[in-house]
């Protein structure tokens, strides 16, 4: 049951070369200068994105050694399903999970409070099923993401609908079960 005390991670990260640096739609990645150098990144919490930057998308471009990656139906239900197993097995709680084709939201409970380490697990753990279900091994996910903490029913409750009113749904998860497009699990 979800109080005033209770606390829950949300994160966010995205398929490989889907939101590259310099992305139109605003990054935190650092932006590049075209005459040398860069500016840092500023991934901290109330801070705006970087505006878009087609030297720095351009650049990212160029440096990708997999190709892009925009997950199917199915791979979608993999990736759901690897997190339920995993949270599972780990006594955690997806309130709710989104699987779009080119990101993922979930928010967690009962996990701990390092959101770098329990994204490393999320995205390490689907990495790894994703590859097994297609025979290979490649890369599925952009580097880092975002973990943010909630504290309390309206901040929680405001990122669960968030979470659900994703556009381009593929998977859900509502507490630690996968829904299907039909509403069945």
């Amino acid at each position: 049951m979800i109080n005033d005390d209770t606390v829950a991670m949300f994160f966010t990260w995205t398929t490989y070369g889907t939101w590259l640096p310099g992305d139109k739609r605003g990054h935190v990645s650092n932006k590049l200068r075209p005459t040398g150098g860069f500016e840092q990144k500023q991934n901290r919490p109330e801070t705006p994105y970087a505006t878009g930057d087609d030297y720095t998308q351009q650049r990212a471009r160029n440096l990708q050694t997999w190709p892009t990656v925009w997950l199917s139906e199915p791979e979608a239900m993999v990736v759901a399903k690897s997190l339920v197993e995993l949270s599972e097995k780990r006594e955690w709680m997806i309130l709710r999970a989104a699987v779009m084709s080119n990101h993922v939201h979930v928010v967690l409970t009962e996990c701990p409070i390092d959101g770098p380490a329990v994204r490393r697990i999320l995205k390490g753990v689907t990495q790894s099923d994703l590859s097994k279900s297609v025979g290979q091994s490649r890369r599925w996910w952009t580097t880092g993401g975002s973990d943010r903490m909630r504290r309390g029913e309206r901040s929680i409750l405001e990122t669960i609908r968030y979470t659900a009113g994703q556009a381009g749904i593929l998977a859900e998860v509502v507490e630690n079960r996968v829904i299907l497009k039909d509403g069945g699990e």
